[in-house]
């Protein structure tokens, strides 16, 4: 019996790419999955082909060069874009993988302006919202010492503006998409130490005035972390 398995990672990195244009050069940063998979037989015995929890151990010290860092700065690497990604990662899995078929690696962010209305959310008395990504990096210098935030890296940063939907709001966030993709947050004045609370606020204190019905600012970082900021 031959299957495929594929186990899934994500990482927070920050990079730049002189091949991309002159927005892509710039530094910036993308939440990143990355599929590992393997093919083969099953082995009759335990009825799998791999224990996943050994891919996940063999994946672990690439993950750890890969995850809140800066692509650039990686060992022997000389394209830091996806496919030059997943040639780095498929070089350094480790031999024990003997079903190891290949690793696919994509940027979970749009990578463009494309917004979207989200509904009300109940769980967390969100109104209706309009959210779009941005791609940015950031480092967070006053995390305490040995944090992994201090280090370089980005996200593919989802950001909802509440209280309107795009006929409402759909200006306001064509101006922070251009304001915030593909830049460094931390040399946005404001955004010295740029946190999700600090982006909130600092979105907030920019559109108030100019955008009537603001009622909330959600910035997400990934899709298990979120700030949400009333202006209070």
């Amino acid at each position: 019996m031959k299957v495929e398995l594929a186990k899934s990672f994500q990482f927070e990195a920050a990079h730049e790419n002189p091949r991309g244009g002159e927005a892509r050069a710039r530094m910036h940063g993308h939440s990143y999955r990355v599929d590992v998979i393997g093919r083969g037989e099953v082995d009759p015995r335990f009825g799998w082909l791999v224990d996943y929890a050994d891919i996940a151990a063999w994946f672990r010290p690439v993950y750890e060069q890969l995850d809140h860092h800066c692509l650039n700065e990686l060992p022997d690497i000389e394209d830091t874009q996806v496919r030059g990604l997943e040639r780095w990662i498929q070089e350094r899995i480790p031999e024990q993988f003997e079903s190891f078929a290949g690793a696919r690696v994509s940027i979970v962010g749009d990578c463009a302006f494309q917004p979207v209305e989200c509904p009300p959310d109940e769980a967390l008395a969100l109104p209706a919202r309009v959210a779009f990504s941005i791609e940015a990096a950031h480092d967070l210098p006053n995390a305490p010492p040995g944090h992994k935030c201090r280090r370089l890296h980005g996200h593919s940063f989802r950001l909802e503006l509440g209280g309107g939907g795009i006929s409402a709001l759909g200006d306001a966030a064509r101006t922070l998409y251009d304001e915030l993709d593909h830049r460094n947050l931390n040399d946005i004045p404001g955004l010295e130490n740029p946190t999700s609370e600090v982006l909130c606020q600092w979105i907030w204190d920019r559109l108030k005035d100019e955008t009537s019905g603001l009622s909330v600012v959600v910035a997400r970082e990934t899709c298990t972390a979120r700030c949400v900021y009333r202006g209070e």
